[in-house]
C-alpha cells in the first residue's frame, strides 16, 4: 500500500533525498574532472562523500521519526544504521588514506556493509514505500563499488576514484529523480480537490 500524499510523507522525504542526490552528483563531477588525483585526494573526496551521505541518511531518519504515518515496522531505524556506517566509513577513509590498501579496506568494507543494509531495506519496501526502489538501486550500486574497489586496488588512484564516482553518478541521478517525484507528489497531495 502506497502512503497517502496528504500525510506529508513525500514532503518529509524530499529534503534528505535531494541532499543525498546533490552530494553524490557533486562528488561524481569531481571524480570525472579531476584527471590525476593523488591518494590523498581520493581519500578525502571519498571520505567526505561517505560522511555527507551518512548525514543525509540520518536526516532522513529524523524526518521518518517525525511522521506518524510512516510504518516501516522493525526496519524503521535502518536508515540511521547505515547512515552512521557511512559517517564512520568517511572518517576511517580519510584516516587510512595514506595507501590504496587503506582506502580499499576502510571505504570498501563500510560501503559493502552499508550497501547490503540499504539493498535489503529497499528490496523489502520496493513496492510499498516511495523510496524503496531508490534504496534498492543505491544499495546495489554501493555494493558493486565496494567490490570494484577491491578489483582495481592495484591500478592507482584514478581507478579508485572512478569506481566510487560511477556509484555516485547512479545514486545521484536516481535520487534526484526521486526527489523531483516526491516534490510533485507532495504538491499533488496538498492541492485542493479538483485542481490536482
Amino acid at each position: 500500500m502506497h502512503p497517502d500524499p496528504s500525510t506529508g510523507i513525500h514532503r518529509d522525504l524530499f529534503a534528505p533525498t535531494l541532499v543525498r542526490a546533490l552530494v553524490a552528483l557533486v562528488f561524481a563531477a569531481v571524480t570525472i574532472f579531476w584527471q590525476q588525483p593523488t591518494l590523498a585526494v581520493v581519500a578525502w573526496g571519498t571520505g567526505l562523500w561517505l560522511a555527507l551521505t551518512g548525514a543525509a541518511s540520518i536526516l532522513l531518519q529524523l524526518r521518518l521519526n517525525g511522521n506518524d504515518a510512516v510504518d516501516l515496522g522493525p526496519s524503521r531505524q535502518i536508515p540511521q544504521s547505515y547512515g552512521l556506517l557511512y559517517v564512520v566509513g568517511g572518517v576511517l577513509t580519510v584516516l587510512g588514506g595514506d595507501s590504496a590498501g587503506g582506502i580499499v579496506l576502510s571505504a570498501g568494507l563500510i560501503m559493502g556493509f552499508a550497501g547490503l543494509t540499504e539493498l535489503a531495506l529497499g528490496l523489502k519496501f520496493r513496492t510499498t514505500f516511495p523510496l524503496g526502489r531508490d534504496w534498492t538501486i543505491a544499495g546495489l550500486a554501493t555494493v558493486f563499488a565496494a567490490t570494484g574497489l577491491v578489483l582495481v586496488a592495484d591500478l592507482g588512484p584514478k581507478a579508485l576514484f572512478g569506481v566510487v564516482g560511477a556509484a555516485a553518478v547512479v545514486i545521484g541521478v536516481t535520487h534526484l529523480l526521486a526527489a523531483l517525484t516526491l516534490r510533485h507528489e507532495d504538491r499533488r497531495g496538498r492541492a485542493p480537490a479538483g485542481t490536482a
